[in-house]
């Protein structure tokens, strides 16, 4: 499966929604089908999930955004590959470093993955 067919484009945000009554911005990142652990793979959703926290601090993002809580979720519709579940244990502190929390999401369940 070409990287595409996994992320999409991985110089956009996927979806980026507001909830106004709780000042939360959800930013979406959509991984379709199998997300196999090729060191390709891995290197492309790092590199997605950087976008999107250098967005977040952007000066337009800011504008509009800057009090309000940031999650970035990443959303698999099936259970990836091991490395891929290593490599996002791995994450929170990342995103946490751009005052962004980190969730993971796999089949439309939240899942916390544990650092081993």
């Amino acid at each position: 499966m070409a990287i595409e067919d996994m992320f999409g484009d991985l110089y956009t945000i996927d979806i980026l929604a507001e909830k106004t009554e709780t000042k939360e911005v959800l930013m979406a990142l959509v991984c379709n089908g199998f997300i196999d652990g090729s060191p390709e793979t891995q290197t492309a959703l790092l590199d997605k999930m950087e976008g999107y926290l250098n967005h977040t601090q952007s000066e337009e993002f800011q504008k509009e955004y800057g009090d309000w809580s940031v999650i970035l979720r990443v959303t698999l519709d099936r259970e990836p590959d091991e490395r891929i579940l290593a490599l996002l244990s791995k994450c929170p502190a990342w995103a946490a470093d751009y005052g962004v929390k980190l969730e993971i999401e796999i089949g439309g369940k939240q899942v916390r993955i544990v650092e081993s």
